[in-house]
């Protein structure tokens, strides 16, 4: 049994379960009885540790990265730091390579450096469900306010815990009807993930793509899903490129329109449709996520959807002050819708009969 199990159970605040096995003097008597002979009935045994950290914890937040860093994540880890600055609180960034994705990594480092919090930016954890859900679990036996930065908790778990994300699937949704509006109905979309990466943000937007062309009552066809070449670096230039080159490779061009999982992989498709010979927007339109700077300063302006990173590190840093500072609140989801932004990557054409 957890402390927040045990905290249910009792109908108290985890800070209270917290103070009554401490046997602190702002418990009563009674509610303390109540607290310890449940945690003897079901087995709640307090961990040391955790009780260690509890009196001796800083005022620092960790951010954790894993895998690969790209320019969004770097750009969102500023405004985080900027954001807890102004609260008091120092950032302290960890990356966290794929193998080591545990929940035992996450309670090293906490116990070690004595964090008050840790922000997940990006995933973490393996990509398989099943093994999220069981990882999901045992973060949160480390008792330390947890928050999932820039995407959902991948565990699907509900409550487990908070998160703030921009709503991938109505975002590439929003940019695929844009192209269907604009007369395209061959729509590929490049930079896919694995198969069992159902949680990942590019599973999100390829949910999103599909979405909107089923709504525009437009067959979906397999072979438009233009799966990632390079799926340990899902979201750069590289996996764009080579995704695309492959698929240019196999054969002609049997698309009007690209929806990239992102800016970097839309500017690396670009480059493969330049050396097949193709130009962007006359011979294919392209349309990218995130707004990040080079799709501004790319030729021709690339279209995408721009995430508001200011909007969602703010509302972090504002989840996990509350964690922090109020025990036992109740975990938030928070999806925050982005803008699309034309560029001049698009050309309309006359819908296909």
């Amino acid at each position: 049994m957890t402390i927040r199990e045990l905290a249910t159970l009792c109908g108290v605040a985890v800070s209270t379960v917290s103070r009554a096995m401490n046997d602190r003097e702002d418990v009563s008597p009674e509610t303390k009885e109540r607290i310890r002979a449940a945690a003897e009935k079901h087995g709640y045994v307090p961990s040391s540790s955790a009780r260690t950290l509890k009196l001796s914890e800083t005022n620092s937040v960790l951010v954790v990265i894993q895998g690969e860093t790209g320019r969004l994540l770097i750009s969102v880890l500023q405004l985080l730091e900027t954001a807890f600055a102004k609260a008091g609180f120092t950032t302290n960034l960890t990356h966290v390579v794929d193998s080591e994705a545990e929940a035992s990594t996450i309670e090293r480092v906490v116990r070690a450096e004595r964090y008050r919090g840790v922000v997940f930016l990006g995933r973490y954890g393996n990509r398989d469900r099943e093994a999220s859900v069981t990882l999901s679990r045992r973060l949160a036996r480390i008792d330390v306010p947890m928050v999932f930065c820039t995407t959902s908790d991948y565990s699907s778990s509900g409550a487990m815990h908070s998160f703030v994300s921009a709503d991938d699937q109505r975002g590439a949704a929003d940019l695929t009807r844009y192209l269907i509006e604009r007369g395209h109905r061959r729509i590929a979309f490049v930079g896919a993930g694995p198969e069992n990466d159902a949680g990942h943000a590019w599973a999100q937007r390829l949910a999103g793509y599909r979405n909107a062309l089923a709504d525009a009552g437009i067959p979906q066809d397999p072979g438009l899903i233009i799966r990632a070449a390079v799926p340990e670096r899902l979201y750069t230039l590289e996996n764009g490129f080579d995704s695309l080159a492959t698929r240019l490779m196999e054969g002609m061009i049997d698309f009007t329109a690209l929806v990239a999982v992102c800016d970097e992989v839309a500017i690396g498709a670009a480059g493969a449709l330049r050396e097949a010979g193709l130009r962007v927007p006359e011979d294919c339109s392209l349309v990218g996520y995130d707004g990040l700077d080079l799709a501004r300063y790319w030729s021709p302006k690339l279209t995408t959807m721009q995430q508001p990173l200011a909007e969602i590190a703010e509302a972090t840093a504002r989840v996990m002050l509350k964690a922090m500072t109020q025990p036992g609140h109740a975990t938030e989801q928070v999806w925050i819708r982005g803008s699309l932004v034309e560029g001049q990557s698009v050309l309309p054409i006359n819908p296909q009969p």
